[in-house]
């Protein structure tokens, strides 16, 4: 199961890295051109983050609902909750990707190579399993 995560993990890296290029390089050159200024550049900037952001959200949500991201949908895998009395939800998905992607950068998902629970997975109450 632990190849089964890590290339899990890379299918979501790829589908985050190619939004991201496609939003810089085509997307929003298309519809907003690049400004001169140093102000304006940052603010182009940080409208391109918030549409990687927002488009990464939309691409992965259907499969948030089925307690997965399309890397472990790929790969057949499951998150399922650890609370008994928490049932687990798109929004406590979303709470784990932010942990173990954009956060942390993976330093709390060294414990996983050593086949225990990532530290993401302990802080939203959540574990992988196979389906």
């Amino acid at each position: 199961m632990f190849f089964r995560r890590v290339l899990a993990n890379f299918v979501d890296i790829f589908i985050f890295v190619a939004i991201t290029v496609a939003m810089f390089v085509w997307v929003l050159p298309f519809f907003v051109p690049i400004p001169e200024g140093e102000y304006m550049s940052l603010a182009w900037a940080a409208l391109a983050l918030v549409g990687v952001a927002g488009f990464t959200l939309v691409v992965q949500w259907p499969f948030y609902l089925n307690n997965q991201t399309v890397g472990k949908a790929f790969f057949r895998l499951r998150l399922k909750s650890t609370n008994d009395t928490r049932p687990l939800t798109a929004i406590i998905i979303l709470q784990r990707e932010i942990f173990a992607k954009i956060f942390t950068m993976y330093f709390m998902c060294f414990p996983v190579l050593w086949g225990s629970q990532g530290y993401h997975d302990v802080a939203c109450e959540t574990e992988v399993e196979v389906y």
